[in-house]
């Protein structure tokens, strides 16, 4: 039985990614930080309409230490039998989302963005390396097209996600031959609740497609990077055309 584990996967993207990991016969570790009814929601949902095997486990990554906690505690959850533990697939989607003008930009902000994105990305990759490799498994970054464009409300953001990027290149390198390392790039996927339509669609605007990105084309891509064996160090953008444009 494969197992994966996608960080901030009791919500949104990251529960979407879950769910298509578990459709394709992973057993899933979900990680939230704050939200416990959330994570059982999901937690249920994956038993009960999924068939897999799945726990939630609490863990705020912005705090130094918690990624190698948190392996150690999945490791003796009754999800993993085995001895050695098995891993197979690592899937970071956890991301703060907080945009703002660039002179509002606090040290928080920038702090956050990239506690919980990059050096949470890196630690991460660090404690799942060595059961990674025993499955010869993948790691999964979900980075976005923010990273190679301009976004001036979402400096820290773009910042960190650009990081991230350079952190698949390192990866796939250091961590190759038993552990491929790849990043996915959405586009406008789901929104969040404060956009406003006009903003949406102003968004939508700007991409080739004329159109939002379907969740079910993002988690396609996912699952074709976690299982391709011969892809790694690639950053594939799934944006409806959004990135070949110039903002």
């Amino acid at each position: 039985m494969k197992v994966a584990l996608v960080t901030g996967g009791a919500k949104r993207l990251g529960f979407e990614f879950a769910k298509a990991l578990a459709r394709n016969g992973y057993s899933l570790a979900l990680s939230f930080r704050s939200d416990p009814e959330a994570a059982a929601r999901a937690v249920d949902f994956l038993r009960k309409e999924v068939g897999a095997r799945a726990e939630a486990f609490q863990a705020d990554l912005a705090v130094g230490g918690a990624p190698l906690k948190l392996f150690e505690e999945i490791f003796s959850s009754s999800l993993f039998p085995s001895s050695p533990p098995r891993l197979d697939a690592l899937v970071h989607a956890a991301s703060p989302w907080n945009p703002k003008p660039f002179f509002e930009v606090t040290l928080d902000d920038w702090e956050a963005a990239f506690r919980v994105g990059p050096r949470a990305a890196f630690f991460l990759a660090q404690a799942a390396a060595p059961a990674l490799a025993r499955s010869s498994g993948s790691i999964l970054f979900i980075s976005d097209v923010a990273a190679t464009q301009a976004w001036p409300s979402h400096v820290p953001h773009a910042a960190a996600k650009a990081a991230l990027n350079a952190l698949v290149r390192n990866f796939a390198v250091a961590l190759g031959p038993k552990v491929r390392v790849n990043a996915i790039a959405p586009g406008i996927v789901l929104p969040p609740a404060e956009m406003s339509a006009g903003a949406v669609a102003a968004l939508v605007a700007k991409t080739p497609l004329a159109r939002k990105v379907d969740v079910a084309d993002l988690t396609a891509m996912a699952i074709a990077l976690l299982e391709n064996r011969s892809m790694t160090g690639q950053i594939v953008a799934v944006d409806a055309g959004r990135s070949s444009r110039e903002e």
